[in-house]
C-alpha cells in the first residue's frame, strides 16, 4: 500500500497494524463459521483476518483502484463487490452470497456514510444479527444516546429499536493511515427485539422520522406534515395512546412511539 494514494472523497482511513485488527476481530467476535458482509475493505487487512479466522465474508468496496491489493492480500478478489455500498440491494446481495443463512456485519465504515449505511442495514428485509463497526467517536455517542440528551435523535431510536448498542473499544488517530482528525470507536448493534415493538417496523420508521422531523415543533405539528392529517385527527391519535398533546417528538420513548405507529396504522 506505500504507493496507493487515499482518497479523502471517499473517507479512506485503513488500520493496517496487526495487532489493532486483531483487537478489533476479537472485540466483534469474529470466529469460523460465521457469514459477515463487510462494508469497505479498503486495504483487506481487517478481511484477511476475519478469513483467517474461519470466517466467509463477502464485502463492498466502492474504490475500484483496490481490486490488485485486495486480490494480493486475499488471494483472490472474487469475494469482493465493487460498488457504492449506498447504491447496492443489501438484500438481494446477501442472499447471492449467504443464501438465507443468517450473516453479520463487521466493518471500518468511511466516517461519511456511517450513519447512513447503518439505517440501511437495520432497513434491509433480513436484516443481520449484529453490526459492529468502526466510526467516528463522536457517531458512537449519538447513537448510544439515550432520551433526554442533547446527541438524542432519530438514528439513536431507530438503532435502539432494532437492538442493543454498545460502544466496544476507541481507537486513537494514530491508528490510521492516514491519521483522521477524531477519535473512533468500535460500535456494536447486537438484534434484540424491542419488549414494545410495534406490529409494523415501516411504520415506526415513520413515525420516528416525524418525531425528530422538526426538534422546535410539537409532534403534533409534525405529524400533520409526515402524515398529511388535521391537527384534530393528529391530537386525537396523541390521546388515543396517552401522549400530551403539547409534547415534542424527542421527549416521547420508544414505548410510546410504538403505540403511537399502531394506533396510526390502526387508520
Amino acid at each position: 500500500m506505500n504507493d496507493f494514494r487515499y482518497s479523502h472523497a471517499l473517507g479512506q482511513n485503513f488500520i493496517l497494524d496487526p495487532a489493532i485488527i486483531r483487537r478489533i476481530a476479537d472485540a466483534a467476535g469474529v470466529h469460523s463459521g460465521q457469514n459477515i458482509l463487510e462494508i469497505g475493505p479498503g486495504s483487506g487487512s481487517l478481511t484477511g483476518e476475519m478469513v483467517a479466522r474461519g470466517a466467509n465474508v463477502a464485502a463492498i468496496e466502492a474504490d475500484e483502484r483496490l481490486k490488485g491489493p485486495l486480490a494480493e492480500r486475499l488471494g483472490s478478489a472474487d469475494m469482493v463487490l465493487f460498488a457504492d455500498a449506498m447504491k447496492v440491494d443489501m438484500d438481494a446481495f446477501a442472499r447471492e452470497r449467504f443464501g438465507d443463512a443468517p450473516f453479520r456485519v463487521v466493518a471500518n465504515l468511511p466516517y461519511y456514510i456511517a450513519i447512513d449505511v447503518v439505517r440501511r442495514l437495520l432497513r434491509m428485509d433480513r436484516p443481520p444479527e449484529d453490526i459492529v463497526v468502526m466510526v467516528q467517536k463522536e457517531c458512537a455517542d449519538r447513537l448510544s444516546s439515550s432520551l433526554g440528551a442533547k446527541e438524542w435523535c432519530a438514528a439513536a431510536a431507530e438503532c435502539q429499536y432494532f437492538g442493543e448498542v454498545r460502544a466496544l473499544m476507541d481507537l486513537p488517530p494514530e491508528a490510521f493511515t492516514p491519521r483522521p482528525h477524531v477519535r473512533s470507536t468500535l460500535l456494536g448493534i447486537y438484534r434484540r427485539p424491542h419488549p414494545d415493538r410495534a406490529r409494523s417496523d415501516e411504520m415506526m420508521r415513520r413515525v420516528i422520522a416525524a418525531a425528530f422531523a422538526m426538534r422546535r415543533k410539537t409532534l403534533a405539528n409534525n405529524l400533520c406534515r409526515a402524515f398529511s392529517v388535521s391537527r384534530d385527527q393528529a391530537l386525537a391519535w396523541l390521546a388515543d395512546v396517552g401522549l400530551d398533546p403539547a409534547v415534542r417528538g424527542e421527549a416521547v420513548d420508544l414505548a410510546g412511539l410504538a403505540r403511537l405507529a399502531d394506533r396510526i396504522e390502526e387508520g
